[in-house]
């Protein structure tokens, strides 16, 4: 029946939305640092405002996923933004895209190089490798694949923010103060444009693939709950994890993975493990990414699928190698800007013919 759901599928759904939006800069504790940490207590406004912007988006666009997205007219982006300018995002997003698995490789051998000791080019040349295998499998296989990594990520990051929270609560006591003592990298500036930057870059970056799995659904309500899920889920972890982070600001807001930081602090084998999820998480986002990016080019049929994505894995693989936090600071908030015109587009669309 069309009208029942399936816990099960919600929860799957919910999965790969959360490790579509984990990726590197999530996992690693940068982007939390930088859109959300960064501004003190105040991030909580920012957290508040990413919920309720991810919760409301998100239904949106997997909802119209269902409805629309098994049709080969149906363009998203044109859908929600019109011809000129949904004719435009389809023709940028792939590049943001493509800039967002560099991002990916970069943190991978930022990971693997910190906790491993492994040389970072083997690092970036792993995670390259492993999303071109990703591509030949397909989508399909993907969301089954990521569907499980999400809640995986969702269950240890809030362990580990819970703990190191727990353990150092009276690091809160003088936050202001401290704050002005470090000086954090800013992605996104004040809390009230950090939060709405956060959701609008993942949201812009993500439309193809929520589009995708909203189609995956076997119902309607699956599709919008997976989303509603998977936002509040997201949120809740960082929340937690923003506020272990602030717990330890003095010690941790120079390195490039906190969160793996925080893991050897509780034991030297959770830390192992949290390295491999973490991976996991950066690997979400890097692959869907990918396989969009490729699908883009080749959707013609003019060129060898296969070879296309070679191509493409070697030059993320070689711009990959630039700094992982400048890549952060730099990449997500020019993203987040497009995201803020696909937001109004969206709202403007479904006011006007009531989507959801």
């Amino acid at each position: 029946m069309k009208n029942e759901i399936n816990i099960l599928n919600i929860m799957k759904f919910a999965g790969a939305f959360i490790a579509f939006i984990i990726g590197s800069g999530f996992a690693t504790g940068q982007e939390i640092m930088q859109f959300f940490t960064s501004n003190g207590l105040y991030s909580l406004v920012s957290i508040i405002i990413s919920l309720i912007l991810f919760i409301y988006f998100g239904s949106v666009i997997m909802s119209a996923g269902y409805d629309y997205g098994s049709s080969e007219k149906y363009r998203p982006y044109k859908y929600f933004c019109g011809n000129k300018i949904g004719l435009f995002y389809e023709y940028f997003v792939p590049i943001l895209l493509f800039i967002s698995v560099i991002v990916m490789i970069s943190g991978a051998g930022a990971t693997l190089q910190e906790y491993y000791k492994l040389n970072y080019y083997v690092g970036c040349a792993m995670m390259t490798i492993l999303v071109l295998i990703s591509f030949v499998f397909g989508l399909d296989k993907l969301i089954d694949i990521i569907g499980f990594i999400g809640p995986l990520i969702v269950v240890f990051s809030l362990i580990v923010g819970f703990d190191i929270l727990i353990q150092n609560l009276d690091g809160l006591k003088d936050i202001s103060q401290t704050m002005n003592e470090v000086r954090l990298t800013k992605a996104g500036g004040n809390c009230i444009k950090s939060g709405i930057l956060y959701a609008s870059y993942n949201m812009v970056s993500g439309l193809f693939f929520f589009t995708s799995l909203g189609n995956s659904a076997e119902t309607r309500k699956e599709a919008k709950y997976g989303a509603i899920v998977g936002s509040s889920l997201i949120m809740l972890v960082i929340l937690v994890m923003n506020f272990a982070l602030l717990s330890k600001i003095k010690d941790i807001y120079k390195l490039s993975i906190p969160t793996l930081y925080f893991a050897k602090s509780i034991s030297p084998l959770f830390g192992r493990i949290f390295s491999v999820i973490l991976l996991c998480g950066i690997y979400s986002t890097a692959a869907p990414n990918f396989c969009t990016v490729c699908s883009k080019i080749t959707k013609t049929k003019k060129y060898n699928k296969n070879i296309i994505a070679v191509f493409v894995s070697i030059v993320a693989f070689i711009l990959g190698l630039f700094p992982f936090e400048k890549l952060v600071q730099n990449v997500y908030p020019l993203t987040g800007v497009l995201g803020i015109v696909l937001f109004a587009c969206i709202f403007l669309k479904q006011i006007s013919g009531r989507i959801i």
